[in-house]
Order: structure tokens, then C-alpha cells, then sequence
């Protein structure tokens, strides 16, 4: 092979290269904004729980006044009892009496059932709370880890850009015309044969083509117009 096609091979590897890096790049920021997405849902996660344990608590302590408001009803029922002068009114106190003995009951029981919920929603509070320091640790080694990545990336997209100018440098206007027209279409501009074959396209070529591919002739793929080359040095496909 000729300088001027090793440097375009070079060119294009460079190209792709720099298109896979450039890529990366461009995914770093969604990748940390993934992470931040996610610690924002726990954290929100974490304050839901807390606010409903505390939404729990004040229900706790209205469920606390009214039983005190009860109990002091029935004192005074109890009160009254001792002074009433009818079987009527002794039986009407009575059942104001039990009425308010059965509130209670009904006020214990949702007590029990609001420490019960409390209970679960401190466990899940518990488990929110080391979630979001997981979280918040690993984004922040995402961070660092991306930041030294971005600076690592940068140095090698410099190198490659000032490897795409050299190379470009070595190339004639007229191949490098042809070669920005392919690979601006097709994505790459240029394919390797062997056993007949275009290598990018899969398409056979005719004897004629296949001899001065070979002979080096740098000739466009009668199917998918890509350059065909031919490296003697590289063994065929398995």
C-alpha cells in the first residue's frame, strides 16, 4: 500500500475514534444526571416517610386529648350518678356512661393501630435514611471518577484532532474530497476486500473490480460506493 492510503486508513480510524470518544463525552453528564435523578427520588422518598411519621405522631396525641376528654365525660357522669334522684335519670348516666367506656375502647384501638403504623414507618425511614447516604456516596465517587474521566477524555480528543490534521496534511485534496463526501453519507468511506467480498457492504465484486482492487487501485464499491482497498498483509476473515 501506498503512503497516501495508510494515511487514510489512519484517517478514518482516527475519525471513528474520535467519534467513539466524543460520544462518551457527550453521555457523562446524562450518566450523572441519572445518579442525581436517583438521590433526589430517595430523598424524597426518606422526607415522605419522615412527614408521615410525623403526621402519625400529632394523630397520636388528638387520639391522647380526646381519651383525656372522654375519661374526665365519665368522671362527671359518675359524678352525677351519686346525685340523681330517679331510676330514669341513674339509667340515662348509665348509658351515657357506657357510650363513652365504648369511645374509649375505639380511641385505644386506633392508639394501637397508629404506634403499629409508626413502627413500620420508622423501619422504612431507617431504611430511607441509609439509602440516600449510599446513594449520596456514590455520587459523589461518580463525580470524582467523572472528572478525571472528562480530563482523560479531553487529552486524548487534543491528541486525535492534531492526529486527524497531520494525516489530513499527507492527503491529496482531491482524495480527501472523496473521502469526506463518502464518510459524511456513509460513515465510514473506506472498506477492505478479500475472498471478493466488500467487507463493509458484503457485496460480491465483479472479477474485473476484484483484480484492480488488488492491483491497488483505491476504486468506489459498485454497491455501497465506499473505497475498496486491499491488504495482503492482513490474514482473511475466519
Amino acid at each position: 500500500m501506498n503512503d497516501e492510503l495508510l494515511a487514510l486508513i489512519s484517517l478514518q480510524d482516527t475519525d471513528q475514534n474520535t467519534k467513539e470518544l466524543r460520544a462518551q463525552i457527550a453521555a457523562l453528564p446524562a450518566r450523572l444526571a441519572s445518579l442525581e435523578q436517583k438521590l433526589a427520588q430517595q430523598k424524597s422518598g426518606m422526607e415522605a416517610a419522615a412527614k408521615a411519621l410525623k403526621e402519625e405522631e400529632a394523630k397520636r396525641r388528638r387520639l391522647e386529648s380526646d381519651l383525656k376528654d372522654v375519661q374526665q365525660k365519665i368522671a362527671k357522669f359518675r359524678d352525677q350518678a351519686s346525685s340523681v334522684k330517679t331510676n330514669e335519670q341513674f339509667h340515662a348516666l348509665q348509658h351515657e356512661i357506657g357510650f363513652a367506656e365504648s369511645e374509649i375502647t375505639k380511641i385505644e384501638d386506633r392508639e394501637l393501630e397508629s404506634m403499629e403504623r409508626s413502627e413500620q414507618l420508622e423501619s422504612q425511614l431507617k431504611i430511607a435514611q441509609q439509602e440516600l447516604g449510599d446513594q449520596a456516596k456514590v455520587v459523589e465517587l461518580e463525580k470524582e471518577a467523572a472528572r478525571k474521566t472528562a480530563e482523560d477524555q479531553q487529552k486524548r480528543l487534543a491528541a486525535l484532532i492534531g492526529d486527524r490534521t497531520r494525516l489530513r496534511g499527507q492527503i491529496s485534496e482531491s482524495r480527501l474530497a472523496a473521502y469526506d463526501r463518502i464518510s459524511s453519507s456513509r460513515g465510514t468511506a473506506l472498506s477492505r476486500v478479500a475472498d471478493q467480498t466488500c467487507l463493509a457492504c458484503r457485496m460480491a465484486l465483479r472479477p474485473q473490480l476484484w483484480n484492480q482492487v488488488r492491483g491497488g487501485e483505491l476504486t468506489p464499491c459498485e454497491s455501497c460506493g465506499r473505497l475498496l482497498y486491499f491488504d495482503n498483509e492482513t490474514p482473511p476473515e475466519a
